[in-house]
């Protein structure tokens, strides 16, 4: 051997162990050059094939189709530089690929009938069994509808598999034939034969993988609903960080969508990025079909207007937009394929998928799942829609305020659309917020309505101090306060007294700003909101006074039922060390009600657990604390999912222990590369535990990765994690 054939093979040692980059597939392409340069035929064939497969996973079929008949003309010209094993390779190769031929609906039926044909003459020509052939003339019937063909071809492909084989991958083909049937005794019948396959455990195995894909939604529409989240949080773990199809990101996108877990699915939205150019036609109807599904509920759900945000993708943007350009792409794909085909099969499919309603209205996926936040306000004139979003605003709940901004009207009276406006100025600020709040007040005073001019002066006043214009903004406030107090207004005279406090603290006037406060809660004594506010504000422009001030807003803001309001007060006695006495009390009083604040209670009450060696006890308080902080922006910090896990592990529950231990020491790694390696004890302590809950699970090789991840790490656990990775080989 040479030194450039002795390089050529080193460096394909070196792409077979690299994981698939840009920089493995350019690596290949070179690697294909060389070798066909310095004429080592097998090496240049087992280059081009796995460049081949790279540009698969990349979605670029035109340089997969080009490598294989580079390899095929080879072959026919000069087989004597390929060898039996290579031979094989090749023909299975070109079988694959006609299957493939069917998802390109400008290949004609008579194309992909000659390349069957071909493959098959080959097939023979070689002395080798038509295993791999009758795969590919299955995948066409199937395609086709043609189900005698199809259920022929599949029981010849099963006749002539290696006894020896991996027999979950028959029953696979099967299930994913019965399920294609759409009957109800096929459909039972697929549910028995992926039985034994879904049991394991395992989050690695492919086959494992496929399956759970493949079942997820058939599961969840028998109502099994637990069986179902175990297949969906098996497929988050097992899919992390792999290649998959579009089809299986689809199918768990669609899964979502009807389960009431929109955001979920908004999650597995990651292959959009690009998705059209991936340039498989059937993949692209099927993921497209998928996400017109869940573009579609979030238009129900009041939410079409969120924006789907991917880049510089031109997919980006509202979801109602993307639902239609989704809709008509997998409607338009569907129809290619039956023109081509001759029969309406792949449209009839695409167009139920699209009219299916949802399945239940919130399936929860984990113990940490809650119930999203209701986002479509009720049918309401648009005088009621602006009043429930004042309302909202004031109690620090933005997402239902705007939701309620969402459904208003075109072409409001201009009383309305004053009111409209001042809330867009504020929720949306821009350059545009100091002019649309002078227009909205004088619309406001021109309509009688002096109150709500005087309001917006107030708050207007403060954004102009925030602008530079001090003497300006104060004046405008300390005008409109004493105009509301000349109405009589007690609950304005309130809230207009907040902003004023708020402005002499921006000057830097505390004598000024604690005076506004007092007068202000003379004010408020009949509105527990203005209370609350007032005293959150006491709370902190003045230390002296935090915990008797936030303690008693805590108090107002429960009376009031604004729970958003009562976490900030809760937040001041966390951090002055004085909540301990009231969570017990709190919640015994707030018995029933689920909320944020509950939620932070109970997390707190979790963490006197934990203090006190009760650790398996604080699991359910810590899934009702990160479930409730999900809700909103901010979200779970590390250290609850942290917790959550040590406190699931404790308590045998393994499976949640798992997902909680791959959050956490996720969130760790970045800190520990992003901030501070000390972190990297913590997240070893979280990977460690994973590993522990996945052996207990019986996922060996789930358990095994973590183990090793681990030892490689170097830190504390190191030698425990290489100790009970080898015990753990031993035994298999």
């Amino acid at each position: 051997m040479d030194s450039v054939e002795q390089d050529v093979w080193v460096s394909l040692r070196e792409a077979q162990a690299m994981e698939h980059t840009g920089s493995r597939t350019e690596l290949l392409a070179g690697l294909v050059r060389r070798a066909d340069a310095g004429d080592v035929p097998r090496a240049t064939y087992l280059s081009r094939r796995l460049l081949a497969d790279a540009h698969r996973v990349d979605g670029r079929w035109d340089e997969v189709f080009r490598l294989f008949r580079e390899c095929l003309d080879e072959y026919d010209h000069r087989p004597w530089r390929f060898d039996d094993e290579d031979e094989v390779s090749l023909l299975s190769w070109h079988a694959w690929l006609v299957g493939c031929m069917v998802d390109f609906p400008d290949l004609s039926l008579v194309e992909i009938t000659a390349a069957l044909d071909d493959v098959e003459r080959r097939f023979l020509a070689a002395g080798l069994g038509l295993h791999e052939v009758h795969a590919a003339r299955r995948g066409v019937a199937a395609h086709l509808g043609d189900w005698p063909t199809a259920d022929r071809a599949f029981r010849r492909w099963a006749d002539t598999a290696d006894p020896a084989g991996d027999d979950r991958w028959r029953r696979l083909v099967e299930v994913e034939q019965l399920l294609a049937r759409g009957e109800e005794a096929s459909t039972a019948r697929a549910h028995e034969l992926a039985r034994p396959v879904l049991a394991d455990p395992s989050t690695v195995d492919r086959a494992a993988v496929s399956a759970r894909s493949l079942m997820l939604l058939p599961v969840a529409r028998t109502g099994a609903w637990a069986d179902a989240v175990v297949l969906y949080r098996r497929l988050l773990r097992g899919m992390s960080g792999e290649f998959h199809s579009l089809e299986e990101h689809g199918r768990i996108v669609e899964f979502c969508a009807l389960t009431g877990n929109e955001d979920a699915g908004v999650d597995w939205l990651g292959p959009m990025r690009g998705f059209q150019a991936r340039r498989r036609p059937l993949a692209t109807m099927e993921f497209a079909a998928s996400v017109a599904v869940l573009a579609r509920r979030m238009v129900e759900l009041g939410r079409g207007d969120a924006e789907l945000d991917l880049g510089e993708d031109p997919n980006s943007g509202p979801f109602r937009v993307l639902a239609d350009r989704m809709r008509r792409l997998a409607l338009d794909l569907a129809d290619r394929f039956d023109r081509r085909n001759g029969t309406s099969a792949q449209g009839d499919r695409i167009r139920a998928r699209l009219a299916a309603r949802p399945l239940v209205e919130h399936l929860p996926l984990a113990p940490t799942t809650r119930r999203p936040l209701p986002t479509l306000p009720p049918p309401l004139p648009a005088s009621a829609l602006l009043d429930r979003a004042e309302w909202h605003d004031l109690r620090c709940e933005p997402d239902e305020a705007r939701a309620c901004l969402a459904v208003l009207p075109a072409g409001l009276p201009e009383d309305l659309a004053a009111r409209e406006a001042e809330l867009r100025a504020k929720f949306f600020q821009s350059g545009r917020t100091e002019p649309e709040l002078w227009w909205a007040a004088d619309v406001h005073r021109r309509n009688g309505d002096l109150r709500r001019a005087l309001l917006v002066h107030c708050w207007l006043g403060l954004w102009i101090v925030a602008e530079g214009r001090p003497a300006q903004g104060a004046a405008l406030t300390a005008d409109a306060v004493a105009g509301l107090r000349r109405l009589g207004d007690e609950t304005a005279c309130a809230w207009g007294e907040h902003w004023a406090a708020y402005v002499a603290a921006a000057l830097g006037r505390p004598a000024e700003a604690e005076q506004a406060v007092r007068r202000g809660l003379r004010h408020a004594t009949g509105d527990p909101l203005a209370r609350g506010s007032l005293l959150l504000l006491d709370a902190s422009l003045f230390p002296d006074r935090t915990v008797g001030s936030a303690t008693a807003a805590l108090t107002a803001f429960v009376e009031a039922e604004a729970p958003e309001k009562a976490l900030e007060a809760l937040a001041h006695l966390e951090n002055a060390d004085a909540h301990h006495g009231l969570v017990d009390p709190l919640l015994a009083r707030l018995a029933g009600r689920r909320d944020r604040l509950v939620g932070r209670l109970r997390y707190l009450r979790a963490c006197a657990l934990i203090d006190a060696g009760r650790l398996a006890e604080a699991a359910d308080d810590l899934n009702e604390a990160i479930g409730q902080a999900s809700l909103r922006a901010g979200g779970a910090t590390v250290e609850q999912w942290y917790r959550l896990a040590q406190a699931d592990d404790a308590a045998g529950r393994h499976e949640d222990a798992v997902d909680a231990g791959l959050r956490a020491a996720a969130w760790l790694d970045h800190l520990r590369d992003t901030e501070d390696a000390g972190w990297a004890e913590w997240a070893d302590h979280a990977r460690y535990l994973v590993a522990e809950n996945f052996h207990r699970l019986g996922d060996r090789a789930a358990a095994l990765r973590e183990y090793r991840r681990v030892a490689d790490g170097g830190g504390p656990l190191a030698a425990s994690a290489f100790v009970a990775g080898s015990v753990l080989l031993d035994a298999g």
